[in-house]
């Protein structure tokens, strides 16, 4: 298994959120560590981006997934704010960097990587408009939001499985940037 399939299941596990008496079943931390391990070698800078937020959702699940922090509101508060900017960064930077080094011939991949870059932002803004308005009747965007980006991040790991399947990444040379 190549280090870059590690990424795409770490992002399943990071857009996954599945609480049980305070703890994530699929604790993000895995997730954000698998991130960080398969997008260790790539040289593209949008991969670096990515996985540089990975390195910072670490700390940040310690806080949302864990219930260390329980009673503490806004720290909890503070920290899945700052979890669903990295999950949009991070699904729009690996987007980009898919975008970016696919062979001309490959418009499917193109394509699909747009849609990731639009929705992704879209639903992380839907999700934090909620969770700005969660004692509001704004609340329910805070769902939908979340189901906006479990949607965005699981059409981003079939997308990357693709890729990785492809070879392609592989053979891509390093970012001049």
């Amino acid at each position: 298994m190549s280090r870059f399939v590690w990424a795409a299941w770490g992002l399943l596990v990071v857009v996954l959120d599945l609480p049980l008496f305070g703890w994530d079943v699929l604790p993000d931390i895995v997730g954000y560590l698998w991130l960080v391990v398969g997008l260790g070698g790539a040289t593209h800078m949008a991969f670096v981006r990515a996985r540089a937020a990975a390195a910072a959702g670490v700390p940040v699940a310690l806080v949302t997934g864990t219930p260390l922090f329980v009673g503490q509101d806004g720290i909890i508060w503070g920290a899945v704010f700052i979890e669903i900017l990295l999950t949009v960064l991070i699904l729009h930077q690996l987007a980009t960097a898919i975008s970016d080094l696919a062979p001309d011939g490959d418009q499917d991949a193109r394509r699909w990587a747009r849609g990731i870059r639009i929705g992704a932002p879209a639903a992380g803004l839907i999700r934090l408009i909620g969770l700005v308005g969660l004692a509001t009747s704004l609340g329910a965007l805070y769902a939908l939001g979340y189901l906006g980006l479990v949607a965005v991040g699981i059409v981003t790991v079939v997308l990357m499985h693709r890729v990785n399947r492809a070879g392609w990444l592989d053979l891509a040379p390093p970012d001049p940037a």
